[in-house]
């Protein structure tokens, strides 16, 4: 066969592949997206790129805040993919809005709704919008792509600044994930046909480099943490999500257990929540769990550091420290070691990371960052579950593992 001939039929294969290359795309298993924690304010975002015109900002995570999104208009309307969304269109309808449309006028107006924060006391009137969010995706559960999934979204946006006024500065917004259809999650959902579940990995490391970010899945799994070959679900243990009227995420924990002590807890929905760095007790419960871990752990106290109350030498690499289990209904544990129990506030100290929230906390058990951190957490909204996998970290692994672009 010629040189000539040789070339041709190179030459029909590369542009085969090329052409297939393009009109191929790779189906969405779930979207997988980083995201990031603030070393100043302890919270966690994600990354979103909004509008087609605007660089990628920092939204804060609100798990149980009803707002798509939750930015400054005047910011919003920059985008030139911003389109407002009318009183009476079919995307306003869909929003269920609180008020309804005037009738007989051709100039209708912004279609609006008061949603809830986990930041504010009092409902946000907010402006509902439609624009592109930007979102990685994978089709494997253990690579990221490095091309964007771009959708057409419903957002919200505000102009109280009162509302927003409580949001950190290192972060243009905050994106609600409670569990209703207005949700960014509950859009891609019926959007792309996947299952019907979130999942949460908060890294416990700061940056914004691939190998110090958590995950943020919506859809289902299965979920790779390198090098651990193990799909990470088939470690979880399960418990009921409880029903409420605010679509927040409540789940009943019986106990608390402390090297074999159990503190019961009688009254009251545990609530997980992103906002709060770290997990906050009712005080009689707290005083009772500190009781318990003081009297068990193997380490010389040190000087209390706001907000904790208990605080040691670190020494020995951290041996020593009691075991920490929330029994759930059912009879599941969420085991809590030295890594998610103790927070290093210097070099040489380490306090109990758990905070005294008064006698009329309005939850008994308030679940917070610091104790999800290398835990992997999956919110199933179909069947109502809530599962985890304890620390990540007893399989060699992390939710801060190195994910590959571009594969």
């Amino acid at each position: 066969m010629s040189h000539r001939v040789i070339f041709s039929l190179l030459s029909l294969i590369l542009l085969y592949q090329a052409n297939a290359s393009k009109s191929y795309e790779p189906k969405v298993q779930a979207f997988l997206h980083p995201i990031y924690k603030d070393k100043t304010t302890n919270l966690y975002s994600l990354p979103l790129t909004i509008g087609s015109n605007l660089r990628s900002r920092n939204f804060l995570i609100d798990l149980n805040g009803a707002a798509p999104l939750l930015l400054n208009c005047a910011t919003a309307a920059k985008s030139t993919s911003y389109h407002s969304i009318r009183c009476g269109s079919t995307r306003c309808i869909f929003a269920n809005p609180n008020s309804s449309c005037p009738k007989n006028t051709t100039n209708k107006p912004m279609c609006r709704k008061n949603v809830s924060t986990s930041l504010t006391d009092r409902p946000v009137n907010a402006r509902l919008l439609r624009d592109t969010v930007g979102l990685l995706y994978t089709t494997n559960g253990v690579y990221s792509m490095d091309s964007e999934k771009i959708s057409t979204l419903t957002l919200t946006c505000t102009d109280d600044a009162t509302a927003l006024k409580p949001i950190p500065k290192a972060f243009a917004g905050s994106i609600g994930l409670a569990n209703n259809h207005l949700s960014i999650p509950s859009q891609l959902i019926s959007m792309y046909k996947l299952p019907l579940k979130m999942s949460l990995c908060l890294p416990s490391t700061e940056g914004m480099k691939s190998y110090h970010n958590g995950d943020f899945w919506i859809g289902g799994g299965p979920f790779f943490y390198l090098p651990n070959l193990k799909d990470a679900s088939k470690i979880f243990s399960s418990t009921p999500l409880i029903g409420n009227n605010k679509n927040e995420y409540l789940i009943d924990v019986k106990s608390i257990q402390v090297s074999g002590k159990t503190i019961p807890i009688l009254h009251g929905p545990t609530k997980i929540c992103t906002l709060a760095p770290y997990t906050v007790l009712q005080s009689s419960i707290y005083k009772a769990m500190l009781t318990a871990f003081v009297g068990n752990v193997k380490m010389a106290k040190a000087p209390a550091v706001k907000p904790f109350s208990a605080c040691f030498q670190y020494s020995n690499g951290g041996s020593g420290v009691p075991v920490i289990d929330l029994v759930m209904s059912g009879g599941a544990k969420w085991t809590i070691h030295g890594s998610n129990s103790l927070v290093k506030v210097s070099k040489d100290v380490v306090c109990l990371g758990f905070v005294d929230g008064g006698v009329n906390a309005k939850n008994p058990v308030l679940i917070g960052g610091f104790q999800m951190e290398d835990n992997l957490v999956q919110f199933d909204l179909k069947d109502s579950k809530f599962s985890f996998s304890s620390s990540l970290l007893l399989y060699n692994t992390s939710c801060s593992v190195s994910r590959l672009f571009g594969m």
